[in-house]
């Protein structure tokens, strides 16, 4: 028999409105108080306010209206079609623990795009003059699941 987690649809699992919740709190922070200056919390980590306006690490950038409204289309689309797959993926049984992630990452980046024109990135790791690209709280859900998806491709039966 199926746990009532698992019939409860996903996006009403209160992990998915926690992760949005903190989320879109912590840019509304980062968009307060660093967008003038930096914070630097370790030599590795600083929190500095930077918008994307691309997707992923800044990939098809751009301040074009024409550029901004391609990628809304596109991201719209691939979470339109994400959550009819992981509706569907529900209904069989299979846990979407993985994709729920990934939708409500990329849906609070979604919202950004809206209200801020581009996502808020905020996060910095740094070694050196080395950096990583700057990410948020979304993005970490985004590849959480992603990484989850992969686990339960390669390792769990399709049955379970």
């Amino acid at each position: 028999m199926m746990s009532r987690m698992r019939m409860d649809a996903w996006y009403n699992n209160p992990l998915f409105w926690l992760i949005l919740f903190i989320d879109r709190i912590s840019k509304r922070i980062a968009f307060a108080s660093w967008s003038q200056k930096s914070w630097r919390i370790a030599d590795f980590l600083t929190f500095e306010c930077s918008r994307n306006y691309g997707i992923s690490w800044g990939f098809l950038s751009s301040k074009s209206f024409y550029g901004y409204m391609a990628i809304l289309v596109m991201t719209f689309a691939v979470l339109f079609l994400l959550a009819k797959y992981t509706t569907d993926r529900q209904k069989m049984g299979f846990s979407v623990l993985g994709e729920m992630l990934i939708l409500v990452g990329g849906f609070s980046n979604f919202l950004d795009r809206f209200i801020f024109g581009g996502v808020v990135d905020f996060i910095k790791f740094s070694y050196g003059r080395w950096a990583f690209p700057s990410f948020n709280i979304a993005d970490i859900a985004i590849s959480l699941g992603v990484l989850i998806m992969i686990y339960q491709y390669l390792f769990e039966d399709e049955n379970s």
